[in-house]
């Protein structure tokens, strides 16, 4: 988002040090009352002389506690949204962080916006283009919800052969019992077709062709499939499954919260049926 639309002092400042992994951004769409219906955004950002003045609130907000940069979606005219850059520590911002039940390596934060004051030359891309930009940041951004699901999947998987050649159970290794086995078939191969769907659509990022099925189709399925398999590796690991000493416990828990973030399944579901059919789903 920074590389390609952003103004050259922003991209001068920030890009370097993102690359590196020395600083951290944060993209602003979701709030108390939007999720997926991204042009019903309610924080507005209004012009006063060189400046916008911001008022609103963002939740479920990655990296929002530790970010350098806040690209906050905004409502800058009837129909129109704008993004716009606000560096943290900007007077009037304020992050809390929301407890979850995993993935507490990463930060999510509710961000209040009270008449925070930024330069026009903040903007990131044309005014109104914000909706465009942000259809096109889902796209890589299921890409990466994607790969992050079968990627807890597949080291769920890896677990549980090296747990189901270790254990035994009447008088053998609980691979050789025929409705384990049957699990860690159904495993990876569910992973594998999640870890090809994702790839297809990525190519397809990649060469700059258009791909809203395809990676709806990816997140849908990289997703749940992060769900099922995580699942299933507790269950082959029995009692000790449940257990902290055993990764497949924290595994399962952070797995379940990929389908819900950049469009739950049942929007990726909506928006494949859509775009097949010509017909709307939701208004």
């Amino acid at each position: 988002m920074l590389i390609n639309n952003a103004p050259e002092h922003i991209r001068d400042e920030y890009v370097p040090g993102l690359l590196s992994g020395e600083k951290f951004i944060a993209v602003g769409i979701s709030e108390p009352d939007v999720g997926s219906d991204v042009a019903a955004v309610k924080t507005r950002a209004v012009r006063d002389g060189n400046d916008w003045v911001l008022n609103g609130e963002k939740t479920w907000i990655s990296n929002g506690e530790h970010m350098d940069l806040f690209v906050c979606t905004c409502k800058t005219g009837e129909g129109e949204l704008t993004h716009i850059a606000i560096p943290a520590g900007t007077p009037g911002m304020e992050v809390r962080g929301i407890p979850k039940m995993a993935l507490n390596s990463q930060s999510t934060s509710q961000i209040f916006l009270a008449d925070v004051r930024v330069p026009i030359a903040n903007t990131v891309g044309s005014i109104g283009d914000g909706l465009k930009n942000t259809l096109v940041t889902f796209e890589r951004a299921r890409c990466h919800m994607a790969a992050w699901g079968y990627s807890l999947g597949r080291r769920a998987l890896e677990e549980s052969i090296k747990y189901s050649q270790e254990r035994t159970q009447h008088g053998k290794q609980i691979a050789g019992h025929q409705l384990i086995a049957e699990k860690i078939a159904t495993m990876a191969t569910q992973i594998d077709a999640a870890r090809l769907l994702t790839l297809r659509a990525g190519d397809m990022i990649d060469k700059g062709i258009r791909c809203d099925v395809e990676c709806s189709m990816a997140k849908w399925y990289g997703t749940e499939i992060g769900v099922n398999t995580t699942r299933q590796a507790v269950q082959i690991h029995g009692g000790n499954g449940v257990t902290k000493e055993f990764v497949v416990e924290r595994l399962a828990r952070e797995a379940i919260i990929g389908p819900i973030p950049d469009g739950t399944t049942e929007i990726q579901k909506l928006l494949i049926a859509r775009m097949l059919t010509g017909v709307q789903a939701f208004r």
